[in-house]
C-alpha cells in the first residue's frame, strides 16, 4: 500500500510541475509576442531606433531563458527560433527593408505561439 501512495504522490508532482511549466511558458512566449508586436509597430513607421532595443531585449530575454528552453523543448523548435531572432537583427544595421523584417518577426511570433501549442496535453499532440 505504501508503494501506490508514494505512486500516487510522484504523478501529482510530475502534474503539478508540468502544470508550472506550461504556466510559464505561457507567460514567457505571451511577453516575448507582445514586445514583438511593438517592434513589427515601430517598423511600419519606419522607427529603426525604437524598434531596435526593443528587437535586441526580447532576444535578450530568449537568451537568459536558454538552459531552461533546452532541457524542456524540443532542440529544433528552440534553434528554429534563434534563428529567425538572429535574421530579424540582422537588419537592423541595413535598415533597408522593413518589410521584410517585418514579416521575419511575424514569422518568429507563430514560431512562439507554435512553442506553446506544441506542449499542450491535447488529442493532436498525442496522437
Amino acid at each position: 500500500m505504501k508503494r501506490l501512495w508514494i505512486s500516487v504522490g510522484l504523478i501529482a508532482l510530475l502534474a503539478v510541475l508540468f502544470s508550472f511549466h506550461l504556466w510559464t511558458l505561457d507567460r514567457f512566449t505571451s511577453n516575448l509576442c507582445r514586445q514583438l508586436e511593438l517592434v513589427q509597430n515601430h517598423l511600419l513607421r519606419e522607427d529603426w531606433e525604437n524598434a531596435a532595443p526593443l528587437l535586441r531585449n526580447a532576444y535578450g530575454q530568449w537568451e537568459d531563458k536558454a538552459f531552461y528552453l533546452h532541457t524542456t523543448l524540443r532542440h529544433e523548435d528552440i534553434d528554429a527560433i534563434r534563428t529567425s531572432f538572429r535574421e530579424a537583427m540582422a537588419f537592423l544595421p541595413s535598415r533597408e527593408d522593413s518589410g521584410e523584417c517585418i514579416s521575419i518577426l511575424e514569422r518568429l511570433r507563430n514560431e512562439l505561439e507554435l512553442l506553446l501549442e506544441a506542449e499542450l496535453p491535447t488529442i493532436k499532440n498525442l496522437l
